[in-house]
């Protein structure tokens, strides 16, 4: 594995602060069954503008920028993928009928017949495999998943047989993302994305302002009803927020609190899911946090529902390790009570003064909760300094181990299948330098068991010993998603989901 390309990934997902969550109860009760337009009849024509928290310039599948969750909206317009994720980390086959295995080693890939990319070439076994094949052969995160396969072949026109260099029951997982959005090897658009498949093509683009995508009328599925998507590229919150309550903007990823209560307090629809995790990571080769009594004492000391009004207005909820709440493994991980006495009773017991750094983002979401931590350290008395940092500077120390705790907010948890390279003896994501060997051999025979409630169940041992361990704290699951005017229609209920994948091809809009 690569430096770079796991920067890049782990960057990608890891600075969209609450890049999407909130509590299933809160999600479900707050969106309107109207505005999502669960009976209403689509409307063809029209043109929907999306305000996006970031800025796009490349496209390309074999890239790094269409990794981040509020940009899978813009990579499923254009590429859209073999599968998409479903309620509860379910798969949903798009252009894909099936991705089987019987030994989680060999797999077999089924096409939808008949597909094509944009320009009508065929997307068939030899285009998937051209694609994947492109991939191996760059440095790019998507490289990584890639490497995995040590052969594959066209059976037919529309099946590819898999051999993996090693067993791995959560294979299909990689092809919601990068590896499941096919693109031409042979063919781009007009500003030099490769071709692909989904239900729009690009057409324009503005640098750091805009991409514009049309109708693809080659495309294998329902034509999607909009003619036209604009999405514009916003990084300021409350500015992307003013557009949307102006009428500017039809769509925007939201991801404040106050912002989504103010959206449903004026007659918006909302639709977030719990599918980000806020966590600081300790820097264990650095004493005394190689202790497990002073690292156990600042798991005591904080109190997650605090962080959770505090931080998220009490939208989210809090996190109880690595298996997030909407996982489809469901395992009982108990993390411990809020106890600032057992907490002084740990550093009693170790016996020398413990101060820290706290380094995070300086967004003002960050700087409340890494505010209140320090005020909840202090009254146990461990004396706690905020060492705000731009992003760049935030990655630099993550990735040199910079650090005492550090703030890490990942989308990452979502999929908790992938998710246990954070925690893996000798892994690139390992940021903290955590080593258990039991951990590893118990998520390792995960990964190779085909049987799910067995991998549920070696997932849940291996989140036990990891809150007990306390490499990582785990604060809260944080509001986000998308809000949109009334008018909008197609935008589904993201409640019960793990990672928010939308599909604009299924967006209709009423005013034309």
């Amino acid at each position: 594995m690569s430096y770079r390309p796991l920067r890049r990934t782990l960057l990608a997902g890891a600075l969209v602060l609450p890049v999407a969550a909130c509590s299933t109860q809160s999600g479900a009760e707050n969106t309107s069954e109207a505005a999502l337009g669960s009976d209403a009849e689509p409307v063809t024509g029209g043109t929907i503008d999306i305000g996006l928290d970031l800025e796009l310039s490349d496209l390309d599948p074999a890239g790094n920028e269409i990794g981040q969750q509020s940009s899978l909206i813009v990579a499923n317009a254009v590429y859209e993928p073999l599968f998409v994720d479903g309620p509860e980390g379910s798969m949903e086959p798009r252009l894909a009928d099936s991705l089987t295995t019987e030994d989680t080693t060999e797999w077999v890939l089924t096409l939808k017949p008949d597909l094509t990319f944009s320009d009508g070439a065929a997307l068939d076994a030899q285009a998937v495999i051209d694609h994947l094949t492109r991939i191996q052969e760059t440095e790019s995160a998507a490289a990584v998943p890639a490497a995995e396969i040590d052969s594959m072949e066209a059976a037919d026109e529309v099946t590819i047989r898999f051999t993996l260099a090693a067993p791995n029951a959560a294979f299909d997982r990689y092809f919601s993302r990068n590896l499941g959005m096919i693109a031409s090897t042979t063919s781009t658009d007009d500003v030099g994305n490769p071709l692909g498949a989904g239900p729009f093509v690009v057409t324009a683009t503005e640098p750091g302002s805009s991409l514009t995508v049309e109708r693809n009328e080659s495309y294998a599925g329902e034509p999607a009803p909009a003619d036209t998507i604009v999405f514009h590229f916003l990084p300021d919150s409350d500015s992307r927020f003013q557009s949307l309550q102006a009428g500017t903007m039809d769509m925007i990823w939201v991801q404040t609190p106050n912002h989504i209560s103010t959206a449903e307090g004026e007659g918006m629809t909302t639709s977030v899911a719990n599918a980000t995790t806020a966590t600081a990571i300790f820097n264990l080769e650095r004493a005394p946090f190689d202790d497990l009594r002073v690292r156990q004492a600042i798991q005591a000391a904080i109190d997650r529902e605090v962080l959770s009004e505090v931080v998220d207005q009490g939208l989210g909820g809090v996190s109880s390790g690595p298996l997030a709440s909407n996982s489809r493994y469901d395992q009982n991980v108990e993390y411990p009570d809020f106890d600032p006495k057992r907490a002084r009773t740990l550093l009693e017991e170790f016996g020398q003064p413990v101060a820290l750094s706290y380094t995070t983002d300086s967004s003002p979401q960050s700087m409340q909760r890494a505010t209140a931590i320090q005020q909840m350290l202090g009254e146990v008395g461990i004396e706690m300094e905020i060492d705000a940092a731009d992003a760049a500077t935030w990655g630099d120390k993550l990735f040199a181990q910079d650090f005492d705790l550090i703030e890490f907010v990942t989308s990452g948890y979502g999929d908790p299948d992938t998710v246990w390279a954070l925690f893996e003896t000798g892994s690139g994501s390992n940021f903290g330098g955590y080593t258990n060997p039991e951990v590893d051999d118990l998520t390792a025979t995960a990964t190779a068991t085909a049987d799910d409630e067995e991998r549920s169940a070696l997932y849940g041992d291996a989140a036990r010993l990891i809150v007990e361990e306390a490499p990582t704290l785990f604060f809260t699951e944080s509001p986000a998603g998308f809000a949109a005017a009334p008018e909008i229609g197609g935008l589904p209920d993201f409640s019960d989901r793990n990672v928010i994948s939308a599909l604009p091809g299924e967006f209709w809009t009423e005013q034309q």
